[in-house]
């Protein structure tokens, strides 16, 4: 298996396992809030709209969650996700250069275009582009590349 589908299929199971982590997360603060408007509504006799809590912390978590998986942890962890470091890869300008939190930003944001179709423009792109870039790389001029061990692999 040649260098750029290595990277391909890495890339792809990062994904994976970046959105799992964030599922659990949201999952778990989902039931928190859930356990908690129960108990301020049935013991405390706190009004029924804190029921939306389990909601809030859905959408907070969801939201929260990738956003500092996706921008923050990899502005500040030298351009990789939890799962990147784990799979050897990292973001880096075209130039080489380390990408700046607004490219880490606009990326995100551009989820919403890879991700359309479930995910399919971003997972084609990846494939057949030279770079194994998706359309948040394109637009801001990054890639992902392999880290280099330095024991040679």
């Amino acid at each position: 298996m040649g260098e750029g589908e290595t990277v391909v299929l890495r890339r792809y199971l990062q994904y994976a396992l970046d959105q799992v982590t964030v599922m659990v997360a949201t999952a778990s603060a989902t039931l928190w809030g859930a356990a908690a408007a129960y108990a301020l509504v049935v013991k405390v006799g706190a009004p029924g709209e804190v029921l939306y809590l389990p909601l809030v912390m859905l959408v907070v978590v969801a939201l929260g969650g990738t956003l500092w998986s996706e921008v923050w942890v990899p502005h500040t962890q030298g351009g990789a996700t939890p799962a990147m470091r784990r799979l050897g890869l990292r973001i880096v300008r075209l130039d080489g250069t380390a990408p700046t939190l607004r490219d880490y930003l606009v990326r995100w944001l551009l989820f919403a275009v890879d991700g359309l179709f479930l995910g399919l423009l971003g997972a084609v792109l990846i494939a057949v582009t030279p770079r194994h870039q998706r359309f948040g790389d394109i637009v801001t001029r990054t890639v992902v590349v392999r880290v280099r061990s330095s024991g040679g692999t």
